[in-house]
């Protein structure tokens, strides 16, 4: 089995053999492990940026999404089946296999397709993705009951995390942290915590030159408590973070899927408590009062009463970790997820072959 993943990202990441490096110095994830045990071969946008000739330059003129749908296209051939992994070019890689009534098995990872241009789109190309695979339980009824695709075309897993680098690490907790972007509402975490002086650091990339609404509490550093800190952080130190941190805080707007899955299920990995948003999309991974707590959206209260609350029982946070924690090993590893993809592929491709 030979497969292509269309990827987001690539650009000012590390080359193959310093990731592998950096995976067994325990510095990295294990992002390796899912090309090589699919034995795919993976585009992304740095294979689009660093293309030479007047090919190259074509695709660049293109939004990058459907540059990589277009050269992923042009390589079918080669392959025993595409994933797209992300809808920027999931969907027009599915309207270019309907529109040539070709018949390359196509496996797309999707994780919002409720917003209503990406629904439009679905809704008229979805036969040709011959397995959805889903992670959100709302995401998973808006496909079938909105859009109306089988049931038997869906694939539902539990999202990923490297458990094995995402791992509980002893040491003191003098502080608390918030981590992500998309969705983030961090004007109530900081409305919250105010005047609450408990050391909080926000991980999340500002883009200055950039319009980004999830980000507008953060462009003045100065305007912050002083108890506040922001700043990404590259993987080592994010992981030193949460095993500094008491307990995590996670304050979304209100979505109807699961943005910030990723944070959520790296903390817990690592043993901690979380503090969330209750919003429609956050009802797969959290269980409330067992591995953390929700609290109302936009509501700075009660996430102030629920943060003092855990910063005062430490007890209870560790209670609450060690059930997150259980709860990753059981449902979110990588491993697990990983398999669950290879078994979407490979059954799309026996559906076509036996076509």
């Amino acid at each position: 089995m030979k497969i292509l993943t269309l990827v987001y990202g690539g650009v000012g990441q590390p080359e193959p053999d310093e990731l592998d490096r950096r995976e067994a110095a325990d510095e990295w994830p294990r992002v390796r492990l899912y090309e090589r045990q699919l034995n795919s071969d993976m585009l992304d946008e740095r294979d689009i940026l660093s293309m030479p000739g007047a090919r190259g330059a074509a695709l660049r003129a293109l939004p990058i999404g459907m540059a990589q749908a277009l050269e992923g296209f042009s390589r079918r051939r080669r392959y025993d089946a595409i994933v797209s992994w992300g809808e920027r070019f999931g969907l027009p890689l599915a309207g270019m296999l309907k529109a040539t009534r070709a018949r390359t098995p196509h496996v797309a990872l999707f994780s919002w397709i409720s917003t209503p241009k990406k629904a439009a789109v679905l809704r008229r190309v979805h036969s040709h993705i011959h397995r959805l695979v889903l992670w959100s339980s709302i995401q998973y009824d808006f496909a079938v009951n909105e859009l109306g695709i089988p049931p038997s075309r869906i694939v539902q897993l539990r999202w990923l995390v490297d458990q094995k680098f995402w791992r509980p690490m002893p040491g003191p907790t003098d502080m608390i942290c918030a981590v992500g972007r998309e969705m983030r509402d961090y004007a109530t975490l900081i409305t919250a915590l105010r005047d609450l002086p408990i050391p909080c650091h926000i991980a999340a990339k500002i883009d200055f030159g950039k319009t980004d609404q999830w980000m507008t509490d953060l462009r003045d550093p100065s305007a912050l408590p002083a108890h506040i800190t922001t700043g990404s952080k590259p993987y080592p130190e994010l992981r030193a973070l949460y095993a500094r941190s008491r307990f995590v805080v996670l304050p979304v707007h209100p979505t109807d899927t699961d943005n910030g899955v990723t944070a959520m299920t790296e903390a817990m990995a690592m043993g901690k408590a979380v503090i969330c948003s209750r919003v429609d999309g956050q009802r797969d991974v959290l269980v409330d009062g067992e591995s953390g707590l929700f609290v109302p959206p936009r509501d700075p209260r009660a996430m102030r009463d629920a943060i003092e609350y855990l910063w005062a029982n430490p007890d209870v946070c560790e209670r609450m970790g060690r059930a997150g924690r259980k709860h990753v090993e059981q449902f979110h590893t990588l491993d697990r997820f990983v398999a669950g993809v290879e078994g979407a592929v490979r059954s799309a491709i026996a559906e076509v072959r036996a076509k």
